[in-house]
């Protein structure tokens, strides 16, 4: 399950959560870059969930029981928590989310220019990649459907690899369970704009729902290629 970190390290490798280190937010809490200590300093993305949400909980626990099980290339890997606070500890991705550099989030960072059609292809294909390891149980003991794939939990490495991110609101199934990965649902849970009608009517979500929401991002105006205007 990664390993457990002190409240103490998670301060010192965040300047004591700096505002200046935050990489990103949302409505669960705030992404903070920091240096830790694990076998040698590295760079690492540190989660901070607020501690007030409710919700908060819930995705703390997903995230460990969830992410700490996968062991894939294009999958972010969690390497650590910690309980003192809702805290998860993540590989940094150097290059931001494919939503940086779809939506120019960065626009004083040279790391989120715009994409060449190779570019698009190949984060395409490491995504797929990473949904369908997901979805076929390789390598762990249950099938997960994402429920929440958008371009803002796609994580681009120093090579713009792409790595599924953010497991908060993920549901499983057992891997025996052969040929189906659905599971019902009490409430509604994603990105409105992501989630098919299917879900809506029925709560049943399936990786088909995940591969609906992926298509989403891959099809939008913002991904489709255009070249420089100053091109020949």
């Amino acid at each position: 399950m990664g390993i457990r970190f002190s409240l103490a390290e998670i301060k010192l490798a965040t300047n004591d959560f700096d505002d200046a280190l935050v990489i990103g937010k949302g409505g669960f809490g705030k992404v903070y870059k920091g240096i830790i200590d694990f076998g040698g300093s590295i760079e690492v993305a540190i989660k901070r969930l607020y501690i007030k949400s409710n919700q908060g909980v819930a995705k703390f626990q997903a995230e460990i029981e969830t992410i700490s099980k996968f062991r894939h290339s294009h999958i972010v890997s969690l390497l650590g928590y910690c309980e003192e606070e809702m805290i998860l500890v993540y590989e940094y991705m150097p290059n931001g989310s494919l939503e940086d550099h779809l939506h120019k989030k960065r626009a004083n960072d040279s790391k989120s220019s715009a994409l060449t059609w190779v570019q698009r292809v190949n984060i395409c294909i490491g995504a797929t990649r990473g949904l369908d390891y997901l979805h076929t149980g390789t390598g762990v003991q249950s099938r997960v459907i994402h429920r929440d794939v958008k371009s803002s939990n796609v994580l681009l490495d120093d090579n713009l690899a792409a790595k599924i991110s953010d497991f908060g609101l993920s549901r499983t199934s057992p891997a025996y369970q052969l040929g189906t990965t659905d599971v019902y649902t009490d409430q509604i849970k994603g990105t409105f704009g992501y989630m098919d009608a299917e879900y809506f009517s029925t709560r049943r979500v399936t990786r088909k729902s995940d591969v609906y929401a992926f298509g989403g991002t891959a099809c939008s105006k913002e991904f489709k290629y255009h070249e420089p205007a100053n091109s020949c």
